[in-house]
């Protein structure tokens, strides 16, 4: 006998909210003196370094041998790190080669947004005050057929993720 009853993994509302994001499709936009981003640089292999530590300091009470206070001092950002395959002269790679041989000071807020399998915006991290820190290009090899890796890598001064599902 087949009944035409909902079962609880179709008919669960909650579902779609706690199912783990795939990380394989996402997109970084440079947004340099507020203005619109370069359509060159949205795509990248790799992005890694979105992260927070709050920095603690152990204090231990007078008398109590036992155990101690952590108290909370401030919050470390990691440092964003992009890679992707070495191309054409692009604004970001412009900003880096300025930063880098003429020891400018240039800033930008970054927007990397998560994408479900149907290309649905799910979450998205925007970095601040981003600014160039290092960068290396991959190893040139005259016996390999792989593409060579710009690996980019940032520090910046805050982050804000925006984590519900739409």
């Amino acid at each position: 006998m087949t009944t035409n009853m909902p079962t609880l993994e179709t008919s669960n509302p909650i579902k779609p909210l706690i199912t783990p994001a795939v990380s394989h499709s996402f997109t970084a936009a440079f947004l340099f003196n507020q203005l619109i981003p370069s359509p060159i640089d949205f795509f990248f292999q790799k992005i890694s370094g979105l992260s927070w530590t709050m920095n603690m300091q152990e204090r231990v009470e007078g008398g109590a041998n036992v155990g101690a206070h952590h108290l909370p001092q401030r919050v470390q950002h990691g440092t964003l790190v992009l890679e992707r395959g070495v191309m054409a002269m692009t604004p970001l790679t412009m900003v880096f080669n300025q930063v880098m041989t003429e020891f400018s000071s240039i800033y930008a807020d970054v927007v990397i947004i998560l994408f479900d399998h149907k290309k649905t915006p799910i979450s998205s991290w925007t970095v601040t005050n981003a600014r160039p820190k290092s960068w290396e290009v991959g190893e040139l090899d005259a016996n390999s057929s792989q593409i060579l890796i710009n690996r980019m890598e940032l520090v910046y001064d805050d982050i804000t993720w925006l984590g519900a599902k739409l």
